[in-house]
């Protein structure tokens, strides 16, 4: 039996600029995303953008100073603030791994499965 292949969160540090990247690669077997992506007509980016900013909303967890950047099918985001951005990246991470949470966020955000 094939598994799907899941990509996770990541936080680097820019060697240009010292800010932290939080990026998410396109997740190309997960069916949910997709339906969410055809129904609403986003990319993947600007989906967990709302998703992450849903749960970050959700956990209390303060991202006004977080510069948004999603580029097509990739998430990505930029902070200065490493444990920000280790937080950010624990809540993709959480949506990708946790489908009961995804899907609570989902709701949530206003979407419809």
């Amino acid at each position: 039996m094939e598994t799907s292949k899941v990509y996770l969160c990541r936080v680097e540090r820019s060697k240009i600029n010292g800010n932290y990247t939080v990026w998410l690669p396109e997740q190309p077997d997960d069916y949910f995303v997709y339906m969410l992506v055809d129904k609403y007509d986003l990319l993947q980016g600007e989906l967990w953008e709302i998703l992450l900013k849903t749960g970050a909303k959700d956990s209390k967890l303060d991202v006004s100073k977080v510069y948004f950047a999603p580029e097509g099918d990739v998430f990505v985001s930029y902070t200065s603030d490493y444990e920000l951005g280790k937080n950010m990246e624990k809540i993709l991470n959480e949506l990708i791994l946790n489908p009961e949470y995804f899907t609570k966020v989902v709701h949530l955000s206003g979407f419809k499965l």
